[in-house]
């Protein structure tokens, strides 16, 4: 295995942590009732953009990226999906749908 590949398979295995542990932070901020710091979060984020970013997931490309599904089946409850809508305000409909058909898939 040569250098470059060694560096680019380093950089994968990173960036598949890094992703995880972004939704297992957000997962426990609502679980923390940190609702304010999610939604002070959220709100710097382009809706338009987050929905383009949605729409190129599927199954696959979360697979690929490590997510593990079952487990964040297991620690997200309806409660925190309805905290996550009431965060997403206005744009909540369509980012919602998505994520109930991921979790639902």
């Amino acid at each position: 295995m040569g250098e470059n590949s060694l560096s680019k398979k380093i950089q994968e295995l990173l960036g598949d942590k890094m992703v995880q542990s972004k939704v297992n932070q957000a997962i426990d901020m609502l679980k923390k009732d940190n609702s304010d710091d999610l939604a002070k979060k959220l709100e710097k984020i382009d809706k338009n953009e987050l929905m383009e970013k949605i729409n190129e997931f599927d199954d696959e490309k979360i697979k690929n990226m490590k997510i593990d599904k079952e487990e964040i089946k297991k620690k997200i409850t309806k409660t925190d999906l309805d905290k996550l809508e009431k965060i997403l305000g206005k744009d909540s409909k369509d980012i919602m749908k998505k994520v109930n058909e991921y979790l639902n898939s």
